[in-house]
């Protein structure tokens, strides 16, 4: 038989079995992919980007969460009750693998992490360190610079030159008497390196002596120049000439710098005056009207939608604020658009007028001739009560002026708000104590309104309407008491006053809104039983002329109190009158009937600083009163001129007028009643053209009765994006909120599940040694047993 070969097996190569390795690792390192969990997608979307397509590995989210509690929660459940263990928190102390020199850089790092916390020095390297070079601080540079360093290429052109030039091919070219030995190419390199080392060793220490000698000359010669005096010359700083490139830099690296503002025109700064004054009145022509519903939901911006039923439900909200008209560039009191005094009569008012800027223009001439030097001596401390206001101006006249002069002064320190509205109350107490000099009440006005400009904050407000609470208490006192009485004038001066600082023609005003109700107020209980009290009964419908000459608004008080006062002057019976007084208001019901003719072309007007009583005998005295009553009653009618009701208002004048005027022995009382009644005529006429009457609408068909629906934003889904800001973010919150309690809940169990389970698992190992160790005994026992046993045995 023919034997075959069997071919025998070869043994796999090297290369093989690398490559089988790694075949084998990579088989290892490879995702099993039952392991992967990933979620099904409801609508797959082509072109988005999703980060969670590998798929989540919860086997190895689960093994590092274990082996993370194993470092925390299992040494603590080991360490809960034991009162003696303690944990070495030292650096590298529980890592066998580092060394020494590797643990003292651990903590010399970690120290200097804490002397240098935060990102910004992270980075700033051994700050506290002396860094040295060869044993000396590398921090003293300056006098490790002050010796000449010689470079290495520092040599000597002519030793180069003959050292090159007898060198060069082995100094075999050039005859010379001295005999050189033969040298090989090694030794003639070590000779030149001994030389060159030789002449670099020695002109270092020729350098070194100039630089000590040079030194030595320049001690001596700074020592002599002290003793000679001579200065040693300022080097003169040459300035670098910037290149183009440079200032293109600059301009680009910088903010370019504004150019100056050209100075305004005359003509400009009166046009821009005009265009403030403009906007200023329109402004004020808002605040006069009454606000219109459209305007309160413009204002209550928070109320999305009003229904039908809640639109008799809405309420005004005024804003009593006052605003001033304030220039910068104007140094004049035209400032504010109200130079009102405290007179009642227009010709006084420009007069105090014109006082006041003369007296304004000498103020500011004595401004410009003081000095720094008297500021200190001439303003003196602002007084903060009225005893020390008073002791001042007793000693100096123009201390107001003085005072106002430190308030205004912009070279010293500003004075604090407190202090300027605390001496705006001392000025409101002595303007009420002064009552008979009209001078000083006007600057002591003026003071106000511009102390009101400086300050206006709450407590100069409170000061004011505490002051009408005050006024309002006494004449409740008095009406309870006489129910009618003559109004005392520092009443009056003061609602003057504030006429003066606040605006009386807005709708509603915290501060002239009460005012006004407390005037009216002492306008209906007024007395009229002799002429003084008809006298302060008309002023006091002045004050009400001038508040509402711009508002037209409409007081019922006055045109009774005017009526009451025209009735006075009709020879008429009781019966005959159009309203009926009482006692207590009019003693005489004919006390303003003229007996005889008067002249009263040369008769001087009222006014409140008029401190003569007058006769209730007198003729002069009835006429006055009487002219300047119809002086107002013209007044009145001219304003209330437009109401739709003046035929009514103005129709019991005409009668009584044209009794006056039948009757009356004074000629310009006579002319005047008839120009009245002309001018009633002529409204009367023009108001009854105008008017129309009143139709009926057309009655529209009646709807029914519906429930109107609410409507509202609809909130369809989470991916709304018309939600509203608050609910979006309310939304995000609370989904927020859910995913943290969620995750946090999924740790606690997690938590507990492993705590449960590692005390499971000591518990068991415990019984196991437990059992162990009894059977270990029960064993030892049963030997020890069957031994003394066999020892009975023997026995």
């Amino acid at each position: 038989m023919v034997k075959t070969k069997t071919k025998s097996k070869k043994r796999r190569t090297y290369t093989t079995d690398k490559h089988n390795s790694k075949t084998r690792v990579d088989t290892v390192n490879k995702v099993n992919p039952f392991d992967l969990h990933v979620n099904r997608l409801k609508h797959d979307v082509l072109g988005k980007r999703r980060n969670y397509e590998k798929g989540g590995q919860p086997l190895k989210s689960r093994s590092r969460g274990i082996e993370k509690r194993k470092r925390t929660l299992l040494k603590e459940l080991n360490s809960v009750f034991k009162q003696n263990t303690f944990i070495d928190h030292r650096l590298g102390e529980n890592d066998p693998t580092l060394t020494n020199d590797e643990k003292l850089m651990q903590r010399l790092i970690a120290e200097r992490t804490k002397t240098r916390p935060g990102k910004e020095s992270r980075y700033n390297l051994n700050d506290e360190e002396d860094l040295t070079h060869y044993g000396q601080s590398l921090s003293k540079f300056d006098e490790l610079n002050q010796k000449p360093i010689i470079d290495d290429y520092d040599d000597d052109d002519d030793l180069n030159k003959g050292r090159l030039n007898s060198e060069h091919f082995f100094g075999g070219f050039k005859s010379s008497n001295e005999q050189r030995k033969p040298q090989t190419k090694q030794e003639w390199i070590d000779n030149m390196i001994k030389s060159t080392k030789l002449d670099k060793y020695e002109r270092q220490r020729e350098n070194e002596k100039l630089y000590d000698m040079t030194q030595t000359l320049d001690e001596q010669w700074k020592a002599l120049s002290t003793l000679m005096g001579i200065k040693e010359k300022k080097s003169k700083d040459i300035k670098e000439k910037s290149d183009d490139y440079d200032k293109l830099v600059n301009s680009l690296r910088f903010e370019a710098k504004t150019t100056g503002v050209p100075i305004k025109t005359i003509e400009e700064k009166e046009k821009e005056t005009a265009e403030r004054l403009k906007t200023l009145q329109v402004e004020e022509n808002q605040r006069m009207e009454q606000p219109t519903l459209k305007s309160i939901l413009s204002k209550n911006k928070s109320q999305a939608h009003i229904y039908v039923e809640e639109l008799d439900e809405s309420y005004y909200i005024m804003d009593g604020s006052k605003k001033y008209v304030t220039f910068e560039d104007d140094d004049n009191d035209n400032k504010v658009d109200k130079n009102e005094t405290v007179s009642t009569n227009e010709t006084e008012e420009n007069e105090d007028n014109t006082t006041m800027m003369n007296n304004e223009d000498e103020d500011e001439e004595e401004d410009e001739q003081t000095t720094n030097g008297d500021l200190i001596a001439e303003y003196e401390d602002i007084p903060s009560d009225i005893d020390k206001l008073q002791t001042r101006l007793s000693d100096d006249k123009n201390a107001l002026s003085t005072i106002w002069k430190r308030i205004n002064d912009k070279r010293l320190p500003p004075i604090p708000k407190s202090v300027l509205s605390n001496y705006f109350d001392v000025l409101l107490d002595y303007y009420e104590s002064v009552t008979s000099n009209k001078i000083l009440l006007n600057q002591i006005g003026k003071n106000l309104l511009h102390l009101l400009q400086l300050v206006n904050n709450e407590q100069i407000k409170t000061n004011i309407i505490n002051r009408l609470k005050q006024y309002h208490v006494t004449l409740s006192e008095q009406i309870e008491n006489d129910k009618f009485y003559q109004v005392d004038l520092s009443f009056i001066l003061f609602l003057k006053l504030i006429a003066h600082l606040y605006p009386t023609s807005d709708f509603s005003h915290p501060i002239t809104t009460p005012a006004i109700t407390l005037l009216v107020q002492a306008i209906n209980h007024s007395s009229l039983k002799s002429l003084n009290s008809c006298r302060q009964a008309l002023f006091l419908i002045d004050l009400v002329k001038q508040w509402i000459s711009k508002s037209h608004r409409y007081v019922p008080e006055v045109i009774v109190l005017l009526i009451k006062l025209i009735q006075l002057a009709c020879p008429i019976e009781k019966f005959q009158y159009f309203i009926s007084f009482s006692s207590k208001q009019i003693g005489n019901n004919q006390l303003l009937v003229l007996n005889k003719n008067n002249d009263l072309s040369n008769s001087t007007q009222l006014t409140i600083f008029d401190t003569n009583d007058l006769d209730d005998n007198n003729d002069e005295h009835r006429a006055l009163i009487l002219q300047t009553c119809l002086n107002h009653l013209t007044d009145f009618l001219k304003i209330y001129q437009s109401l739709s009701a003046i035929v009514e208002i103005a129709e019991p004048f005409k009668s009584f007028l044209i009794i006056i005027a039948d009757t009356s022995k004074c000629s310009h009382i006579l002319s005047q009643c008839r120009e009245i009644v002309t001018l009633i005529d002529t409204i009367q006429t023009t108001c009854l053209t105008n008017r129309k009457h009143l139709e009926q609408g057309k009655e529209q068909a009646k709807m029914l009765k519906l429930f109107e629906p609410r409507f509202g934003p609809v909130y369809e889904g989470k991916k709304n994006n018309r939600l509203p800001k608050e609910y979006a973010e309310r939304l995000h919150i609370r989904q927020k909120y859910k995913r943290e309690l969620k995750s946090a809940t999924r740790t606690l169990v997690l938590d507990n599940q492993f705590i449960a389970r590692e005390e499971l698992k000591q518990q068991m190992e415990k019984d196991a040694q437990r059992k162990r160790k009894v059977k270990d005994i029960h064993a030892q026992l049963s030997m020890q047993e069957g031994e003394y046993r066999k020892l009975q045995k023997t026995k």
